[in-house]
């Protein structure tokens, strides 16, 4: 299955940005249209996209790169622990009565830990979200062309698959 999932061609800058785009406020009262326009253009710059995204998670990484890389990693083994606990409830319980103290001093070291570092955090989140808004901002005002449709087209009736293709099935999202 993963095998017949196709990467869609680099667009153009000239077509991305540049002189054939064309950019125009989406109009937010029309909620149904706005969410079409940028489910059509995430489908159709999504190798632009991707590269936008690496581009700005490495710009910021260079920016900051001790607290980028020790903001992802707390983020990480937070999300570790908490999937733990959230697995092994029974373990973590029987820890709890056993070893109450112990379990109090660990909260309090842990959260310390998370205050002193929510620098870093906060760069590791931001380098995940501008990508994310320079990504839904083009998406937003940049108006589709007839190129786009017909590529569009050709995504929704199936004959070629894409990453953001598969996402946006699993989020329900319909090309129109």
């Amino acid at each position: 299955m993963a095998s017949d999932i196709q990467l869609p061609p680099v667009r153009s800058v000239d077509d991305f940005l540049i002189a054939s785009a064309r950019f125009g406020r989406p109009d937010y009262q029309d909620k149904e249209r706005w969410n079409n326009r940028i489910v059509n253009n995430l489908m159709y710059y999504q190798t632009n996209y991707l590269i936008v995204a690496f581009v700005a998670f490495g710009l910021v990484t260079y920016v900051r790169p001790i607290e980028t890389i020790t903001g992802g990693g707390l983020f990480v083994g937070l999300a570790a622990l908490a999937l733990y606990a959230t697995n092994n409830r029974g373990a973590v319980q029987k820890f709890k009565k056993d070893h109450p103290a112990i379990l109090v001093a660990g909260i309090v070291g842990v959260s310390t830990v998370a205050m002193y570092m929510l620098g870093s955090i906060a760069a590791f989140v931001f380098s995940i979200a501008l990508p994310m808004l320079l990504i839904l901002l083009h998406a937003s005002f940049r108006m589709r062309n007839l190129r786009n449709k017909v590529q569009n087209k050709v995504e929704a009736v199936g004959l070629k698959r894409t990453p953001m293709g598969v996402i946006m099935r699993a989020l329900d999202q319909e090309l129109s």
